[in-house]
Order: C-alpha cells, then sequence, then structure tokens
C-alpha cells in the first residue's frame, strides 16, 4: 500500500488515492473522501486528519468512512481506477466551504453538494462531507479510449463519529450501498455488531450501552434526544439490510477489502429496483471493471438470467481493449459469435483505440500522415482498415495480398443483417451511430477471428491472443501470421525488454504450428501436406508454407511432414526410392526408362503410362532438370576454360561463338526469372525480390563483367584486356557453383558457413586496415624522404605492411641487410623503391633502427597474435552456430533451390531457348494465361471446407494435449493444490460463520420462548390465586413456538426480516417535498400508549393551491373545531377502516402511532385520505422473452400476460406461475406506480385512474372493480402520513384469465395517455420492478392470492 498521493487540481489534499493491493491482480487505486473527524477539539490539518503517511492498509490507516466510486472503462489500467489525467478528470475542491468542480487546467465550475452527502442543518461542523458524484452524472468523466459507465459510489466506514453516522444514513437512504468495517472502532463497530439483530431489537438501551464502551471518553455529550437520534438512524440503516455490508477480517480475508466493497455492490444492484436486464448489465460492467471473472462466473453468469450474445457487445468490447483475456474467454463461453460482433465499424474501433505506446500505432500515425501530405490537405485523414492493410503488408511481407482492400467506392457494400446492439464511445460517438449512416445494415468481415488475433497479436497480448487463436479455424496459418508479424515489429521495436517478448511469442506461435501440423502429419500425412500448398483466402493469398519462409522459421520448415513434401516435390512424379545412379543413368541413356529401372509413383499406384507420358514425367522432375542443368553448366564452364587457355584467337571461332550462344541463354532464363509474376506484384516488386537473392545478384556481376569482356574482345586494341576481364568472368562463374552444392547434406552448411564468414571478414577488415595503414604510414615516413611515386607509395604504406603479418619483413627495416645495390637513391629507377636515408656517401643508413624494430613488433604483436586470433575465434564462433543448426539450416535453404528447379524450364542451356520461345509464343501471341509453378494449390470449396474443419478438429485435440501436460507439470500441480487449498479454507471459514449465526439466532429464539413461558406460568399461578384472594391483572402474551420454524437464514446467518409491527415508511426523517425534517421516533416508541416526553414534532402543513377541497393549513382551535372527525364531514369521508380514532386537541391521531410530524403535510385532509389503487392482472399465451414488456402510449399496445415458453408451457420460478401487471409513469415523476391514487370527494374513481382511461370506459371499468377481489382495506403506509393525517386504501385485484376475454381487450383499445409524458406498460410481476414501496405489498397481496411468482 502505497502512501497517498493528493489528487491534481485539489487545493487541500481532500481527495486521495489509495493503492489496493491483491496478489496475482493489478494495483488499484481506489478515490476515498475521509470523513468522520472527532466530534470535539479543533480540526486537524489536513495532513494529520488524512492518516499518517506511511505503508499501511487503506481500511486500517485512517478514521471515518471513505467514498469510494469506481468508473468502469475499457481502458488497460482501468479496473477501479477513478480519476486519471487528461482534461475528462474531474475532482472536488473546496474554496471557502463551497464545492467547485476543478480540472487539471485550473478551471473549475460551481455545483451543490448532492442532499446525500450534507450535513443537516449545520449541525456537524466539524464534519467535512465531499461529494463525489451522482449515480447518473451529466457530463461523467470519460478515460480516453475508454467506454463509460454510470458511476457506482460505496461508502466504505472506519471508525467515524456522529458525523459518519449522517454520512451512512443519507448514503442508505439514497441507495448508496456501504461497507462497515468491523473493528476499526465508534460508529463502524456500532452498526456491526447490531447488524445481525432483528430491528425490533435494536432499542434505545442497546444503542445506549454499545455507546457507552465504544465512545466512552466522549460519552457524556450524548444527550437524551442524540440517544434516540442515534437509535432511529441505526434502525433505519438495518433495515436496508441489502446496502449494508459488514466487513470482517475472518470472513473475506485482509486482502480482500476489494472482494468486500465488489460484492456490496452486486448486493446493492441486485436489490435494486430495474426493468428488464438494466440490473444485470450493470453486475456485468462492475465485474469487468474492477477485473473479477470469478465473481462474475459465481453471481452473474447463473441460471436467474439468460444472456443474449448481442447484449455481451459492449462489454466484450470493453474487455478487449482494457486487456482482459479471462473475461474475453468467459464471454466466448457464453455465447458471444465473433462473426456477429466483428464488423468493420468494431474494427476501426477497436485500431481508434490503440495505446498510444504500441508500435504498431505509431506505424499507423505515419501512413496517415503520409496519405494528408499525399492529398495536400490539412486534416488528418480518419483511420480506414486499408491503412491497416497498409501496414500489415508490410510486416507479412510481398508476398501476401492486401488483408483489407481499399474500397472501390465511398460506401462499402453491406449485407442484410440487423445492426448488433452495440454502445461504444468512438470519440463522442458510437458504434450504433457509425452503424446507423448504413441505414441499419452493417459489414461483417471475412475471418473476424483472424482480425480480433492480429489486432491482439500487434500489440503483444499475449494471453488474449491465445484465447482468440484458439478459436481459429485456419490454425496453422493464423500461427505462422502471427510469427512473422512478431518478428518483423522486433525488429523496429527499441525497447528491449519488449522486444524480448515479441521473439518469445513468435516462437511460441512457432511451436504451435508445429504442434499442430505434428498431428496432421500423423493421422493423414497427404491431407497434411496439403495445408502446406493451400492457399489461403484470409492471409493474403499465401500459404502455410510461404510464411514460414518468410518468417525464416526454420523450425517449421526442418519438420519431417515438411521435407518429406519437398523431397516429393524435389523427385516430381518419380518414386522418392528411385537411387541417383538410376536417375543418372537414363539421364544419360533414354531408352533405359522404358525398363523396370526407373519406378513412377503413378505406377506404384498401379495406374500404367505410355511412352511419352513416361518420357515426359522422367525430364520435367526436378531432379532430373538439377542434373541436367549441372551438367550443362559444367560444359560451359570446360568450354569457356579451354577457350581461354588455348582458343583464344583474335578472330573468335565457332567454339567461342558457341559461348556467347550459350551466354545468351543464361541471360534468357535469368530475365524469364526476373519478369515471372504468378502472385501479380509488380515488376518493381519482382525486380526487389529478384535482387535480394544473393545467388541472383553473383549471376547478374558474371553477366555483367562478361559483357565488360566481350566489348573489349571484339575491339581489337583491347583485346588483351578483354582476356583478362572474361578471365575475371570466369572466376565469378566457377563460384556460382557453390550454390549447386547446397542441395548436398554435406556441402550446404558448409556454404552457409562460408557466406556467414565472409561477413566476418568484411568487418575484419576495418579493424585491420587502422593498424596497416598506420604502421604503413609511420614506416614510410621515418625510412624513406619525399617519395613521390604514387605506385610505390601504395606498395610501401599497404603492400609491403601487409606482407608483414605474413612474416615478408623489409630487409632494410633494421639497417642491418641494408644493400644500397637494392634500392634507387633518388627514385629515379621505376623498377626499384626509393633508398631510406642515408649518410653523405649513401653506405650507411641514419634513420633510427631503435624506433624502427619497436613498431614492427608492436605491430606483429598486434596484427599476427590479436586481430588474427580475433578473426579465427569470429570464425569458430560462426561455425559453431551454423553447426548447431546445420540439419535446419540445411533444410530451410534447401527449399530454395527445389522451388526455382520445380519452376525452371526443363531444357538445359543453350536448349532452354527453346522453352523460352515456346513461352513467348503463348504469353505474347497466343496470349494463354501463364502456368502457375509456385507451390500453391487453389482447392475447391467444399474441399477446403472440409480441410478446415479437420484441421480444427486436431488443433482441439492438440490444445487438450497441451492442457494435459501443463497439468502434469509439477509446478502447476502445486500451484492448483495451493488454490484448491484456499478455495476450501474459505468455505470452511464461511461454513463456520454461518454456523455461528445459525446457533445465535437459535439461541436467542430459546431464551424468548423461556420468558414467555415464565411470564405464562406466572400469570396462570396469579389467577388461580386470585379468584377469591386477590384482583386479576393483564394476561400476558403468550409466545409462539413457530419462530425457528418460519424464519429463514440467509447467507451472512442473519433473520429474514418479518412484516415491521409499525409503519415505516411514515416515519423517515425527510417529508417528500419540503425540507421538513420529521423528529426521530424509533420503533418502540412508535404506539401512543408508549410514554415518549422528548417527542416534540414539528408542524407542517402543504397549501395546495390547484384543490378545491382541502383542510385548512393552520393549526389553530378555531379552525380545527369546525372538522367533524369519524363521520361524513359534507363531502369529504372522514372514517377510518378501523374503527373510531382518537381526537387530540382538535386533531385526530394515527392509529398506527407517532410518525414525527404533526399537521396534515402534504394530504389534503386531516384524518383519514382515502385512496383506490385497482391491480389489473392478466393473463396471455404468448409471451416467451425474458422480461418481456409492452409500453404503451397515446392508446397503443399489445397483450401480455402469463409468459410461457417455446412449447407453451407457463413458464414458472420457484414452482409459481408469473403474470403481468398494468403499471404507470405520472409526469413529474421518476419511479413507476398502480393506476390508482386518493378520491376526490364525491368521487368513484381517483383521478390519475381518469388519465389512463378514456371517459366512455370509466362506468364498465367501475363493473370490473365490483366483481374483482378485495385484497387489502385501511391503512396504507405512506411517506406523506404525518401524526394527524394519513391514507388508507381499497386495493381491487383485477385479473383476467384468458387471452380472449372481452373485457380485457377492451380495456387494452381503451387505455391512453392523456398527457404526452403519462407512460403505461405492462409489465412482469416481480419483487424488484421500480414501484413505491407500499405498492409492492399489495402486489405481494395479488401474487398470493393468485398463487404466483413475485
Amino acid at each position: 500500500m502505497g502512501s497517498p498521493q493528493a489528487y491534481p487540481g485539489n487545493a487541500n489534499g481532500c481527495l486521495r488515492r489509495y493503492p489496493l493491493h491483491r496478489p496475482g491482480t493489478e494495483d488499484r487505486e481506489v478515490c476515498a473522501c475521509l470523513l468522520g473527524y472527532p466530534s470535539t477539539g479543533h480540526l486537524p490539518p489536513h495532513d494529520t486528519a488524512l492518516g499518517p503517511r506511511r505503508t499501511q492498509p487503506a481500511h486500517l490507516s485512517h478514521r471515518g468512512s471513505q467514498k469510494l466510486h469506481h468508473e468502469a472503462k475499457a481502458e488497460e489500467h482501468l479496473p477501479a481506477r477513478a480519476s486519471q489525467g487528461g482534461p475528462d478528470h474531474r475532482s472536488l475542491d473546496h474554496h471557502g466551504g463551497v464545492p467547485h468542480w476543478c480540472d487539471e487546467t485550473g478551471g473549475r465550475g460551481s455545483a451543490r453538494l448532492h442532499p446525500e452527502l450534507q450535513p443537516q442543518g449545520g449541525r456537524h461542523r466539524h464534519h467535512r462531507h465531499c461529494h463525489l458524484g451522482d449515480r447518473v452524472q451529466p457530463g461523467q468523466p470519460r478515460l480516453p479510449h475508454g467506454v463509460a459507465i454510470k458511476i457506482p459510489i460505496v461508502c466504505v466506514v472506519l471508525e467515524g463519529g456522529p458525523g459518519t453516522l449522517d454520512t451512512i444514513y443519507n448514503a442508505i437512504t439514497n441507495g448508496t450501498p456501504c461497507v462497515i468495517v468491523e473493528g476499526s472502532g465508534r460508529v463502524a463497530d456500532v452498526i456491526a455488531q447490531v447488524a445481525n439483530l432483528p430491528v425490533a431489537k435494536i432499542t434505545i438501551a442497546l444503542i445506549q450501552k454499545k455507546l457507552s464502551i465504544l465512545f466512552h471518553d466522549t460519552y457524556e455529550f450524548f444527550t437524551e434526544s442524540k440517544l434516540v437520534e442515534w437509535t432511529k438512524k441505526i434502525q433505519d440503516i438495518v433495515r436496508s439490510r441489502q446496502l449494508l455490508t459488514i466487513f470482517r477480517e475472518g470472513k473475506y480475508g485482509q486482502q480482500d477489502v476489494d472482494v468486500a466493497i465488489l460484492q456490496a455492490l452486486f448486493k446493492a444492484s441486485r436489490n435494486q429496483d430495474h426493468f428488464g436486464r438494466e440490473n444485470w448489465d450493470h453486475q456485468l460492467k462492475l465485474a469487468v471493471a474492477w477485473n473479477r471473472v470469478d465473481i462474475a462466473r459465481s453471481e452473474i453468469f447463473t441460471d436467474d438470467h439468460d444472456w443474449k450474445p448481442s447484449d455481451l457487445h459492449p462489454v466484450m468490447a470493453a474487455a478487449l481493449i482494457s486487456n482482459k483475456p479471462e473475461f474475453v474467454k468467459l464471454f466466448l463461453e457464453q455465447g458471444v459469435r465473433l462473426k456477429e460482433f466483428v464488423t468493420w465499424d468494431t474494427l476501426v474501433y477497436l485500431y481508434d483505440n490503440l495505446a498510444p505506446s504500441c508500435l504498431f500505432h505509431s506505424k499507423l500515425q505515419k501512413v496517415l500522415l503520409e496519405e494528408r501530405e499525399h492529398t495536400a490537405g490539412s486534416k488528418m485523414p480518419r483511420l480506414q482498415m486499408h491503412h491497416v492493410s497498409q501496414v500489415l503488408r508490410e510486416l507479412l511481407g510481398c508476398s501476401t495480398q492486401p488483408l483489407y482492400p481499399k474500397p472501390k467506392h465511398t460506401e462499402r457494400p453491406r449485407l442484410s443483417i440487423p445492426v448488433p446492439h452495440i454502445k461504444l464511445n468512438v470519440q463522442g460517438s458510437s458504434l450504433r451511430s457509425l452503424c446507423k449512416r448504413s441505414a441499419g445494415r452493417v459489414t461483417f468481415t471475412m475471418d473476424p477471428v483472424r482480425d480480433l488475433l492480429i489486432w491482439a497479436v500487434v500489440q503483444n497480448r499475449k494471453e488474449l491472443a491465445e484465447i482468440i487463436w484458439a478459436q481459429s479455424q485456419d490454425c496453422m496459418a493464423a500461427a505462422l501470421a502471427c510469427s512473422k508479424i512478431l518478428k518483423e515489429l522486433a525488429k523496429e521495436e527499441e525497447d528491449t525488454d519488449t522486444t524480448d517478448d515479441m521473439l518469445a511469442l513468435a516462437e511460441e506461435y512457432e511451436h504451435k504450428a508445429i504442434g499442430v501440423f505434428t498431428d496432421c502429419y500423423r493421422k493423414d500425412e497427404e491431407r497434411a501436406q496439403k495445408l502446406l500448398t493451400r492457399v489461403s483466402e484470409a492471409w493474403g493469398k499465401t500459404t502455410c508454407l510461404q510464411l514460414a519462409l518468410e518468417a525464416k522459421n526454420m523450425n517449421f520448415v526442418s519438420h519431417g511432414g515438411v521435407q518429406a513434401f519437398l523431397t516429393k516435390v524435389w523427385w516430381g512424379k518419380l518414386c522418392v526410392d528411385n537411387g541417383l545412379w538410376r536417375v543418372i543413368t537414363c539421364m544419360l541413356f533414354f531408352p533405359l526408362l522404358y525398363t523396370n529401372l526407373i519406378t513412377f509413383s503413378r505406377e506404384k499406384r498401379l495406374q500404367p503410362m505410355g511412352c511419352l507420358t513416361r518420357l515426359r514425367a522422367f525430364f520435367t522432375a526436378p531432379i532430373v532438370i538439377f542434373l541436367m542443368n549441372i551438367l550443362s553448366y559444367f560444359t560451359f564452364l570446360l568450354l569457356f576454360a579451354y577457350v581461354l587457355m588455348v582458343d583464344f584467337q583474335p578472330m573468335p571461332t565457332w567454339r567461342e561463338y558457341l559461348i556467347y550462344f550459350w551466354l545468351f541463354s543464361l541471360v534468357c532464363e535469368e530475365t524469364r526469372q526476373l519478369l515471372y509474376d504468378p502472385d501479380g506484384l509488380g515488376v518493381v516488386k519482382m525486380a526487389s525480390l529478384y535482387i535480394k537473392d544473393f545467388w541472383n545478384k553473383l549471376d547478374i556481376c558474371a553477366i555483367l563483367v562478361f559483357i565488360a569482356g566481350l566489348t573489349c574482345r571484339l575491339i581489337p586494341s583491347t583485346l588483351y584486356p578483354g582476356r583478362i576481364i572474361l578471365s575475371l568472368a570466369f572466376i565469378i562463374f566457377c563460384l556460382r557453383l557453390m550454390h549447386i552444392f547446397t542441395v548436398s547434406k554435406t556441402l550446404g552448411p558448409k556454404i552457409i558457413i562460408v557466406k556467414r564468414m565472409m561477413k566476418d571478414v568484411f568487418f575484419f577488415l576495418f579493424l585491420l586496415a587502422v593498424w596497416v595503414v598506420s604502421f604503413g604510414v609511420a614506416k614510410q615516413a621515418i625510412l624513406i624522404h619525399n617519395e613521390e611515386r604514387v605506385e610505390w607509395l601504395f606498395r610501401g604504406v599497404v603492400y609491403h605492411s601487409y606482407l608483414t603479418i605474413f612474416g615478408q619483413i623489409p630487409s632494410y627495416i633494421d639497417g642491418v641487410n641494408f644493400n644500397i645495390d637494392q634500392c634507387s637513391p633518388n627514385g629515379t629507377d621505376p623498377y626499384k623503391p626509393k633508398c631510406p636515408e642515408t649518410n653523405a656517401d649513401n653506405k650507411k643508413p641514419i634513420f633510427p633502427e631503435w624506433l624502427t624494430v619497436i613498431l614492427l613488433c608492436l605491430y606483429l604483436l598486434f596484427t599476427n597474435i590479436l586481430l588474427l586470433n580475433l578473426l579465427i575465434a569470429m570464425f569458430n564462433y560462426t561455425f559453431q552456430q551454423v553447426q548447431e543448426h546445420t540439419d535446419q539450416i540445411w533444410k530451410f535453404q534447401r527449399h530454395d533451390l527445389i522451388e526455382e528447379y520445380h519452376g525452371r524450364p526443363p531444357a538445359p542451356p543453350p536448349l532452354i531457348l527453346l522453352n523460352h520461345l515456346q513461352l513467348l509464343v503463348r504469353r505474347g501471341l497466343l496470349r494463354r494465361p501463364a502456368t502457375h509453378h509456385k507451390l500453391k494449390e487453389k482447392l475447391e470449396k467444399n474441399e477446403e471446407a472440409a480441410l478446415l474443419s479437420w484441421e480444427m478438429y486436431l488443433k482441439e485435440n492438440y490444445l487438450q494435449h497441451q492442457q494435459c501436460q501443463e497439468k502434469q507439470n509439477t509446478e502447476q500441480m502445486i500451484r492448483d493444490i495451493a488454490q484448491r487449498v484456499d478455495v476450501l479454507a474459505e468455505l470452511l471459514d464461511l461454513d463456520r460463520v454461518k454456523r455461528t449465526g445459525v446457533v445465535e439466532q437459535r439461541l436467542g429464539s430459546l431464551e424468548d420462548q423461556v420468558q414467555q413461558s415464565a411470564q405464562a406460568l406466572r400469570w396462570m399461578m396469579q389467577a388461580l390465586r386470585g379468584n377469591g384472594f386477590s384482583s386479576g391483572e393483564d394476561v400476558p402474551p403468550v409466545g409462539s413456538s413457530k419462530a425457528l420454524d418460519t424464519k429463514e437464514i440467509d447467507l451472512e446467518g442473519r433473520p429474514e426480516e418479518s412484516q415491521p409491527p409499525c409503519h415505516v415508511l411514515a416515519r423517515n426523517l425527510l417529508y417528500p417535498g419540503s425540507h421538513t425534517l420529521r423528529f426521530p421516533v424509533p420503533d418502540e416508541k412508535v404506539p401512543w400508549e408508549v410514554d415518549f416526553p422528548l417527542y416534540d414534532p414539528p408542524a407542517y402543513s402543504a397549501d395546495h393551491k390547484d384543490m378545491a377541497v382541502q383542510d385548512p393549513s393552520s393549526l389553530s382551535l378555531e379552525s380545527l373545531l369546525k372538522i367533524n372527525y369519524n363521520t361524513m364531514d359534507g363531502l369529504i369521508n372522514r372514517q377510518s377502516f378501523h374503527g373510531l380514532y382518537a381526537v387530540q386537541d382538535g386533531l385526530p391521531l394515527n392509529p398506527m402511532g407517532r410518525t414525527g410530524l404533526r399537521g396534515r403535510g402534504r394530504l389534503h385532509c386531516f384524518g383519514p385520505n382515502h385512496a383506490l389503487h385497482p391491480v389489473v392482472t392478466r393473463q396471455c399465451d404468448h409471451c416467451w422473452a425474458e422480461g418481456s414488456q409492452v409500453q404503451l402510449q397515446h392508446g397503443r399496445g399489445l397483450s401480455h400476460s402469463w409468459r410461457r415458453n417455446l412449447d407453451g408451457s407457463i413458464i414458472r420460478k420457484s414452482l409459481k406461475k408469473m403474470l403481468e401487471v398494468l403499471v404507470a409513469q405520472y409526469p413529474l415523476s421518476d419511479v413507476w406506480a398502480l393506476p390508482g391514487g386518493s378520491l376526490e370527494p364525491g368521487e368513484t374513481l381517483p383521478l390519475k385512474l381518469k388519465w389512463i382511461l378514456r371517459r366512455e370506459f370509466w362506468p364498465q371499468f367501475q363493473n370490473l372493480l365490483k366483481q374483482g377481489t378485495e385484497v387489502h382495506k385501511g391503512y396504507l403506509d405512506d411517506p406523506r402520513n404525518t401524526d394527524n393525517a394519513w391514507v388508507e386504501t381499497v386495493a381491487i385485484s383485477v385479473h383476467f384469465d384468458t387471452q380472449n376475454d372481452v373485457e380485457m381487450k377492451r380495456l387494452n383499445s381503451f387505455l391512453q395517455g392523456c398527457d404526452p409524458e403519462l407512460c403505461i406498460r405492462w409489465q412482469v410481476l416481480d419483487k424488484r420492478i421500480p414501484l413505491h414501496a407500499n405498492h409492492k405489498e399489495l402486489l405481494h397481496k395479488v401474487s398470493t392470492l393468485l398463487g404466483a411468482y413475485y
């Protein structure tokens, strides 16, 4: 846990980031605002108040509560990171007590605190409350390249005082989940210790006892009214158990506080009111944001909800961008089809969101910049897939066609496929808006698995690429292509670690290709070899073999199956078991072909061959073409050597003309190789490929030198120089023989060693030249004075110094063997070097002999001993490096020779001109297409599909075998065992907590029964005694023995709350529609019979100007005496369904007890306010979809009821039927309600019900109500109730049994919307639909009556 760091833009450091560390996961940062400073004393400085700056767990090192909010964004370091740099980041700042939203640029705009986090009445001036964000912010923050979701808020409570309790209460009231850290002290421990108790047992005495223990230092400051307020708030907090999570160290583990927070969010989300699948989407986005795939598997993807694949598309994109491979794997398991997910616009979106540090991203930007410069535009062009294709072709090589061709028209062709439900932000827009431009149609790619695999590989995302590769069909080509891409990117990557990772991943994909091919080859050799030469349309019309060669995958090419295929190609239509001597014999004496000396593959398959067929099959075999070319080339060299040494006349002889003709045929063949373009790459690209080959360079060099020598030879004056140049050309032609030896397994690797050693020599010469030139210049300057002859200067400086290395030391360098006759004193003799510095009589040298000897010794030391041994070491290293991989290198190089002679004309030079003439006639005159001799095979669609299916089947076997090997690995087994032990320990710990809770609950129930039994016995004794001996006493209630049978235990060992004995909604502290706060009334003080001296509720009566009939808002006795209670007061019915109610000081008393507020509130009348709530349910035969619902506006809609499966059976949950209920959302209301409400004086139907129904249907609906079943009649727990005014309603169930019910059809036809904002719908009956709480109680009674699911 790192020390806290102040957020940017926060002046006082109120907001801090705390990394939450979890083993095996990335660090998470949460935004925490610390609340709950001590209630006494001064406000500590920010640095000290926020906690010590030392490394310790966040949940143990800070006082108060932390407000944490986590925004789920598809960004690489996404999980629970609430704030990042950038213009969209906002943090909270305080300036003079007024909060402001501040960005990093310094700008700020005023914003008020949300009511749920404001201090009430300013009573806690020592507590600072920071609002970190509502559930839906108007401009909710969004990370670059992120997928924004609604911001969930969690209140994490650590210790804290009175201000913290207010914050918790406000958070619970507004539906914000809270995590209470038990053991942190004070308020947190008070709530944690009573959280498992029934609300009825949370009394003022119990809270007083807890406070005296946990607040022993400040307990004397708690007044009686404060105790009542705390009791009421704690009761309301504990009553909302779905929003309360107690974090215990022994329950979740000390390092799993993040799990507790996430489970609190899930718990609140599951119990929150939602329509359709909104609740599940929210939970899934939270799990993705926190990267908790384990929780997603166990709590989201369950049998309770059926996920459509299209519903997972947004989170699938988020998981891809934020690099969460486990979630991608989970979504694929849940049915996401990549063919439907990956569209053209989806790919553009994914490539738009590449990380800026990615090398592929910089290459794409370079392509876009070049296009902008080419078009001379000022604006950067928008990224398209043909830009991606351009970069990919550079990486895959020119042998591949563009994967994403540039569209010829502005609009791409669209397939008639509906738009999937994708909502991803793309620079202010969404994928769905991009698709709308094509009139609701999208273009799907040819191979979505290939597209996603490339996208993952170019970012070097190993785990993600492995998951996607496992889904690929053309898996071998995909693995080889990935290897090629990674190797090319590694060449340009500057970061060393990234380069190593790319090369390691490239090698891993090569092994995958080898593993799949090995299984295929073992299963069927012929089909496996077809996989090598099959043209893959998905990978640019290339082959697996070509991809392996482009990537230099020597391990793959040297595989036995690949080499067997190359050997088969090498022998052509001949059997590979023919001996080489037989082939040479038949080549020299071709009539032997008609004997059994040579066998053909067709004959081996019992297919007879004719004479011409045998002759053609023999001489078109690559091995025969190779041998004939060797024989031809040796003949050419022998004839060339004979002419140079014996028959080089002033006028060319016929032998020399034959050499010229022979060379012309070689030139024609090289031209054919240069222009041979079966893949349509173009002349320029073919020329570049031709030049890259070393042997082609050698051929061009030899031909050019020969042409230069021939030119000089034909000119009489330069006959001799021409012969010299031709001699040099002969040397180069002889070097060309080494290419022929590459076919040999022995000589082939040696030629490779020689080529690499030549590179070593080239770099070695730079070092050697330094010593040779330095010593030669110094020697020449010391010994000889003013040598002006250039040729002798070169000899003295370079030539003699070079010969000195090999032991030819100049005799005059030490002055001992000096001889004046061997040199020229003045340098006039052109055949003698100039003499060294001598005395006057030129008999004795005068140069410093000691110096020249020392220089010579040093020169020989460094050159002979140091440099030459360095060269030998370099040669030795090269030899060992090649020798270790001799077999692989030879097999890899062997392919080039086989491919060359596989496509070469069968006739050897100079007879090859006949083949060239035939090719010219066929292509030039007859316009026939060229015959492709490349190792490619275009398969039919059916054959290709069957082959790929077979490959995919064997790939699955390969992956399964790999998994088995990993499981058998010792280290993996140890990790698996350790994981299982951890899971088992968690289960045992959870089971212990459950058992403890059950035992405590049962012991409490047993104590209650014992106490009640004792009271009953005492009453019986007193009753017996009281027959004549004493007066009777009140009969005590006899306890029920069914407490243990009816109470259910939830996962945390808490009993499920039964129906509260008193009203709850009517005691909410904040009265709806006003700023009036009720007097806190705990449950035990609700009955009027209970003495409550402190009870001093405020008075509030709203003035309804739009209502003609309403009671006065004044509580004066004069105005109240005019009201007649418990009877009909004119048109107003003031009679209660519960009988007579008490009237005190002119005000009626609520029969259910105290509410904490006097007056009539927002109700119209004192006493009972009568209402009517029809509960309309229906039955239908065609509702199949989960959460099916119909929206009715302005009289339009469909009829749905009993939800049925596709087979016609009714959908059942918990063995109960499901039905639908009619609900409405009225203007200026955020929640839905039953169609009904308050009855106006003298009216029989509520006004809100009349808004829904047309006037002509009102009498018929009244008849339906008369035929309906009354499910409730009496008091309704309503937030508007007060001590003197309350709501009493009649709830009538109107149910239609069949779809063909005439009245139901008539009802559907008469549904209307008098207001454009009025919304009506049929909704599946469920306890989580967003209705008023008291309306849910009515629905519960209806579902119980009809035996339906609730």
